[in-house]
């Protein structure tokens, strides 16, 4: 890289330093990895899912970046499907051994080949293009774990009607991985505040951590620390 671009071996160190801050790539010894683009972009380049890959696409990134801070060495961690939550998967650190559960089809692709990721998936029936996997088998999988930590991908959330989704399956799955977990972190845009959507799944009270980017605004998240919720702008 320093003969390439005719820069110093320091230079290029900061310029890796931010491009993973930004979640586009991983830093490892000697180099680095891309993390773009994802593998299974050639069977969903007209889903759903690609479209929402691109809306708040750097916050999201961040979130994913600063969520996945939070993981210790040895973690069983639960991720539910989306793409703010893939972003946390991917920024998973190399350096650490961790078990992966998921209902995202999309992250066991992405993530199969990584030796410090053990991957496991629920059962259940893949939701289209959304890569989920949801219905009884998921729940029933999902209800065999436990978890140290959640992190959970919402439509919606806000201070009357806690957290929501648009899908009525994919809210069933996500229930129950609250349910097994010990700490909950809810990762989400801040698109995602205020945001009713039809289908319930959980109250704030079952929160511990909310990350979020700094297009929040203080106002927006200011109620949600009032209930106790840890609330990080990223």
């Amino acid at each position: 890289m320093c003969d390439f671009f005719g820069v110093s071996a320091s230079t290029i160190r900061r310029d890796l330093e931010v491009l993973e801050s930004q979640g586009l790539l991983r830093r490892e010894h000697g180099g680095a990895i891309s993390l773009e683009p994802l593998i299974y972009e050639a069977f969903s380049t007209d889903s759903s899912f690609q479209e929402q890959v691109q809306k708040q696409s750097d916050e999201k990134k961040r979130i994913g970046t600063a969520a996945a801070s939070m993981i210790q060495n040895d973690e069983t961690i639960a991720i539910s499907a989306g793409t703010t939550t893939t972003l946390v998967a991917r920024n998973i650190p190399m350096d650490l051994k961790v078990v992966l559960f998921t209902n995202a089809v999309n992250m066991a692709m992405e993530f199969a080949r990584r030796s410090n990721l053990t991957v496991s998936l629920t059962g259940g029936l893949m939701r289209g293009t959304w890569f989920s996997l949801v219905g009884p088998g998921a729940v029933e999988s999902a209800q065999k774990i436990n978890c140290d930590r959640l992190f959970l991908g919402v439509n919606g959330i806000s201070i009357e009607k806690g957290l929501t989704d648009f899908h009525h399956e994919e809210a069933a799955v996500n229930r129950v991985f609250l349910e097994r977990s010990k700490k909950r972190i809810v990762v989400a845009d801040h698109t995602k505040f205020s945001v009713v959507a039809p289908n319930v799944v959980a109250s704030l009270t079952l929160i511990d951590t909310i990350i979020t980017g700094i297009e929040a605004s203080e106002e927006t998240v200011q109620p949600y620390i009032d209930r106790g919720i840890e609330v990080r702008r990223v």
